[in-house]
């Protein structure tokens, strides 16, 4: 059966314009910025850093773009495979090839999976991974729940993050204390993670220290 692919220009505009910060204009301005005391470029520069923890600034949105556009191509395009015949089976097989190439992307790009080093490798350290396990997940909701299904879970996922960080205290972590070092979500990739663990590092008294 034979389907008319028509992409979404707007989603295509907005991709294009996400990558062109990350890659040209960002890059640009920083490289701009290096040349010389510039002191009007102050307010544009902090716009195109991160926040280290509190507050926000443009640069903090581009990551996130990447991950609402991620999730607003998954209905055009399992509709078009709908269309096609294709059961959930073969889609599952088409997100399956998705999450695993965007896993490893991620791990080459910030993993460090090329220098087949396993004391230097991390299994979590990527935007393309977050947009990974982000993606499977809408997949599963899209393809098994209808729009009011796929609210309610919504919904139910940040009303239960929002009472696991502010309610439950481990230790010294969680219990409504959002500090770097300190809030539940920390000691969660600490213990799941561990070594593997964006950066964790060994010291030279063997010790597993987070940067």
């Amino acid at each position: 059966m034979t389907v008319s692919s028509k992409r979404l220009e707007s989603l295509d505009v907005l991709r294009g314009f996400d990558l062109f910060c990350l890659t040209i204009l960002g890059p640009l301005l920083h490289a701009f910025n290096h040349t010389g005391d510039y002191s009007w470029m102050l307010p544009v520069m902090h716009q195109f850093r991160h926040v280290s923890w509190e507050g926000f600034a443009f640069w903090d949105i581009v990551m996130p773009l990447f991950m609402f556009m991620a999730g607003v191509a998954i209905p055009f395009a399992f509709s078009k495979y709908k269309k096609m015949g294709e059961s959930n089976g073969m889609i599952y097989r088409r997100i399956l090839r998705r999450v695993v190439i965007l896993w490893i992307l991620g791990a080459i790009c910030q993993g460090d999976l090329l220098a087949l080093n396993l004391g230097t490798f991390k299994l979590f350290s990527n935007t393309l991974q977050a947009i990974a396990v982000g993606y499977a997940g809408a997949s599963v909701c899209f393809l098994h729940f209808r729009l009011k299904g796929q609210l309610l879970i919504a919904g139910g996922l940040l009303l239960l993050y929002w009472i696991l960080m502010s309610f439950v205290r481990i230790g010294n972590y969680g219990g409504g204390v959002f500090t770097p070092d300190a809030n539940l979500a920390e000691l969660i990739d600490r213990t799941v993670l561990g070594r593997w663990r964006d950066g964790a590092v060994i010291d030279t008294k063997g010790v597993l220290v987070y940067a």
